[in-house]
C-alpha cells in the first residue's frame, strides 16, 4: 500500500510540475532577461543572453552566435564559428553556413563576418 502511494504522489508531483513549466516557458522567439521579465525578438529572430544577462537577438530570418568572449554576434543568414574560432554568416537571409571538410567556410550567397552592430534589441 506504502509503495503506491509513493508512486502516486511522485507521478501526481512530475505531473504538477510539467504544468507549472509549461505554463512559465516563454513563447517561441521569446527569451527571459536578466530580471526575468519575456523579451521577444524580431518575428524569425532567435535570441541569446550575454554574460550579464543583457539580451541580443538576430535580425529578422537572420543568425546569432556567442564570439569567444560570450558576446551576442549576428548575421543576415545562419552562423557558424570558423576554424580560427570566427563567427561567420550567411549573406542572405534564411541563408546557411557550414564549414566543409578542407576547414574552409561555406555560406549561401557568400560569407560575412558576424558583428555586435548587425543584432538587435528585443521589445518588452
Amino acid at each position: 500500500m506504502k509503495r503506491r502511494i509513493a508512486i502516486f504522489g511522485i507521478a501526481g508531483f512530475a505531473a504538477v510540475s510539467a504544468g507549472y513549466a509549461q505554463h512559465l516557458d516563454p513563447q517561441p522567439g521569446c527569451i527571459a532577461d536578466r530580471y526575468g521579465n519575456a523579451v521577444c525578438g524580431p518575428a524569425g529572430s532567435r535570441c541569446l543572453k550575454d554574460l550579464h544577462g543583457d539580451v541580443k537577438c538576430s535580425p529578422a530570418d537572420g543568425g546569432i552566435a556567442l564570439d569567444r568572449y560570450k558576446t551576442p554576434v549576428c548575421g543576415p543568414g545562419r552562423c557558424a564559428l570558423d576554424r580560427y574560432g570566427e563567427v561567420v554568416c550567411s549573406r542572405v537571409a534564411k541563408g546557411s553556413a557550414v564549414v566543409d571538410i578542407h576547414g574552409e567556410m561555406v555560406c549561401t550567397g557568400g560569407c560575412v563576418n558576424a558583428s555586435a552592430a548587425a543584432c538587435v534589441l528585443p521589445s518588452r
